[in-house]
């Protein structure tokens, strides 16, 4: 059985951007930082920081539009998605995002 989940615990980074499609369909992105303890040379405990890219559609992105903040604690279950573009200079350019099957506000 072939598996794409990905479940991930984190905080909302900055205010969510909205859009809507031409076919009427609501799109939010949600910018998102997940934190993990590491040790840095010295043996002390550090925070490493990890952003995503997480997008939600129609009712969960309705969902996120009415729950969440900037600092809002949050859970997102969902799948990877690839995309590669051209840039303006014409480089291959990847970006990795998270299409958000489900979303809960952990703060309330």
């Amino acid at each position: 059985m072939k598996s794409n989940r990905v479940m991930l615990i984190g905080y909302v980074a900055s205010d969510l951007s909205a859009t809507k499609s031409r076919s009427g369909s609501r799109r939010v992105v949600i910018r998102m930082a997940t934190h993990y303890p590491q040790r840095n040379r010295h043996g002390e405990k550090v925070w490493q920081t990890v952003w995503h890219d997480v997008v939600a559609w129609n009712n969960t992105a309705e969902y996120a539009e009415r729950n969440f903040v900037k600092g809002s604690k949050v859970m997102v279950d969902g799948s990877l998605q690839y995309r590669t573009y051209a840039d303006k200079t014409g480089h291959r350019r990847y970006i990795t995002q998270i299409k958000a099957h489900s979303l809960m506000n952990l703060d309330r």
